[in-house]
């Protein structure tokens, strides 16, 4: 086989492996395509980290929608556990949806179904004095303002949804 040969065998394998990737690109899984939106959390939902039944305490809760389970939401006592599931690095290839109270909208009391907001859209406030149901909370907010009110309040820095990590929760 001449060079001249090898080198157009060579380019069209080339040709036909970008192709290939460009057509694979496009069949993605249409669950990492759908929108999702949180549920009304219920009487009865428990933790899906540590089982605890979420009504039986007060507190930012949050709910996880993985692969393979779209059609129900993972439910969480608190952000705390909820990240710490999300950050999971078997979970977070799985991840297709996560949202969280945001306390500038909702009590921390009783939190408001209608105050969940997408995580990775908040700032969070840790490292505080208001005690959580699994000790230091992630507070979320959507609003600088609101974060900084309660910093005034409990204490604590803001971070980013990025900077919340499991070394930092740990």
């Amino acid at each position: 086989m001449t060079m001249q040969k090898k080198m157009l065998k060579t380019a069209a394998a080339a040709c036909a492996a970008a192709l290939a990737a460009v057509l694979l690109a496009g069949c993605g899984d249409e669950a990492s395509k759908k929108t999702y939106s949180p549920v009304p959390f219920t009487k009865h939902d428990r933790c899906h980290l540590c089982g605890m039944v979420l009504a039986h305490y007060e507190g930012p809760k949050a709910q996880i929608i993985i692969k393979g389970a779209e059609d129900t939401p993972l439910m969480f006592c608190s952000g705390r556990d909820a990240f710490t599931y999300a950050l999971q690095p078997e979970n977070q290839r799985r991840l297709l949806a996560f949202f969280i109270h945001d306390l500038g909208k909702t009590s921390w009391e009783t939190p408001a179904d209608d105050a969940l907001v997408l995580a990775a859209s908040a700032m969070y406030v840790y490292g505080h004095g208001r005690e959580g149901v699994m000790g230091d909370e992630p507070v979320a907010f959507t609003e600088k303002s609101r974060a900084d009110a309660f910093i005034a309040k409990w204490g604590g820095q803001v971070y980013k949804y990025e900077e919340i990590t499991l070394k930092r929760l740990d």
